[in-house]
């Protein structure tokens, strides 16, 4: 996360480097190279640790870093650097395509409009099988990915399976921006917005789908930053002026201690009901919207304790076009909140990515919720997000998400260490569901339940499964 509008870089320039041969011996100098030289002021300078120059002498760049065990600190060598500007830019040489992977192998999730694979036909589900006539990985989407990325002008064929026939098409790679915020309607004016980073532009693409909420009778508003792992201050403060008129958006100590507020300035309100999805994913500036909507009781905060980044670091660009990216300062929340390593609380704790959007779809008004899940995607009362739902056949029979169905009838769920059950209760008594083969799976840490079995328990819960397509609906409550 940087606190320089659009990460600005600070070139440190030789006189700064000459000023830190005063206190270094001959001997050393002869051995340094600038780059070193200038990692060491900039560190012994700037550094939120406060530690010195001097404590940092005779050091390379690797152990000056390694010492302050900070993983935020980094140094870019010169290509490092323009990968790590392109990935601020959300800007990628490719084809133009999001990818996915299952059982069959990888697959096309998403084609970005305008992309070379639009371009060549390419559609959403098709499968990757060769790429320039190698077979390709089934079970790597890195290995995939690397294959397809490039130079910029240079051409690529991609062979991919569309309803068991296999097409190749060539490509020519070139520069993509890759979305990073999505918006949708539900019914009763409730909106929702997917932020997936903070980069230079979300703020811009942010308004310009908030307005066309608000032209289709914006009444509530689903904020979604869920595994948003953060990006750039400035930018969750621009987003943050449309909920708040003026303030702190956070508090920011440096190493002396001496705090120099982030403010909002100029800003408007939203007035409406505001819900913030995040997770133990949503890191740096996700963390610092959430904290300060949160803050300003603008809005509410559904799903887990978010992962707990708070520190700001700058980007100083070095000799050679390499760059170091310090850790300069901790904030905290308007009010003052420690965020760093203990991370935001949620107002309404929900775990699981389907519970939470249906958590919050119910605080909206919605009560009456089907659920649409394929191959490939999962509808909310036939609206697409990322969010999935988890579900399988196992023996003929459909398991889901435990957590995910009982925020579909309103019940909560508690895990019973001593008996081993997944305890669903409502307001008309408890379930207790124990882990058995035919009852309830555990996966990963998840549970999933015998649809068959829960919907005894809650009838209310109708269930049309069709193997590949499974419809499961209910109304809260009812």
């Amino acid at each position: 996360m940087n606190k320089q509008p659009r990460l600005k870089t600070m070139k440190v320039s030789l006189a700064l480097a000459s000023a830190l041969m005063t206190v270094l011996p001959v001997s050393a100098i002869a051995q340094e190279d600038l780059q070193t030289q200038q990692v060491r002021e900039i560190i012994g300078k700037m550094h939120v640790s406060g530690v010195t120059e001097e404590a940092l002498a005779n050091q390379s760049i690797k152990q000056m870093i390694a010492g302050l065990k900070d993983p935020y600190t980094v140094f870019f060598s010169k290509e490092e650097y323009s990968q790590f500007n392109s990935s601020l830019e959300n800007n990628y040489v490719g084809m133009g395509a999001r990818i996915g992977i299952d059982e069959s192998g990888v697959y096309l999730s998403e084609i970005f409009a305008g992309s070379p694979a639009e371009i060549a036909g390419l559609k959403r589900d098709d499968y990757v099988r060769a790429i320039d006539g190698v077979t390709a990985s089934k079970t790597s989407i890195d290995e995939v990915r690397n294959k397809i990325v490039g130079v910029e002008g240079s051409k690529v064929k991609v062979t991919v399976e569309r309803a068991g026939k296999e097409l190749t098409v060539e490509l020519t790679r070139k520069g993509v921006n890759v979305p990073e915020v999505y918006s949708q309607s539900f019914s009763n004016g409730v909106g929702y917005i997917q932020i997936t980073d903070f980069s230079s532009d979300a703020d811009e693409d942010f308004d310009t789908q908030l307005a066309a909420l608000q032209a289709k009778g914006l009444k509530t508003l689903i904020l979604d930053v869920r595994n948003n792992p953060g990006g750039l201050v400035d930018t969750a403060q621009n987003i943050a002026k449309h909920f708040v008129k003026e303030g702190v958006l956070i508090h920011t100590r440096d190493r002396n201690g001496e705090d120099d507020p982030v403010l909002i300035t100029g800003g408007s309100e939203l007035n409406i009901p505001v819900y913030v999805l995040a997770n133990e994913n949503s890191a740096s500036a996700s963390e610092v919207l959430s904290g300060a909507l949160q803050d300003y009781n603008v809005a509410k905060v559904i799903g887990m304790q978010t992962y707990g980044k708070g520190s700001v670091q700058q980007l100083y660009q070095l000799d050679n076009n390499s760059a170091l990216k310090v850790t300069i300062e901790e904030y905290l929340t308007p009010n003052k909140r420690k965020v760093n390593k203990v991370g935001i609380t949620p107002d309404i704790k929900v775990d699981g990515a389907a519970a939470q959007l249906i958590t919050a779809l119910h605080q909206s008004g919605i009560a009456d919720i089907n659920v649409q899940i394929s191959k490939h995607s999962v509808t909310f009362n036939g609206v697409e997000t990322a969010t999935g739902f988890g579900s399988f056949h196992e023996n003929g029979k459909l398991y889901a998400s435990t957590r995910g169905l009982a925020a579909l009838v309103g019940a909560t769920i508690t895990w019973n260490e001593a008996n081993r059950t997944v305890d669903v209760a409502d307001s008309k008594g408890t379930h207790a569901i124990p882990v058995e083969d035919d009852k309830l799976i555990i996966e990963n840490g998840a549970s999933y339940v015998n649809v068959d079995l829960f919907d005894d328990y809650f009838p209310q819960l109708k269930v049309n499964d069709q193997g590949e397509n499974v419809s499961i609906r209910a109304v809260k409550g009812n």
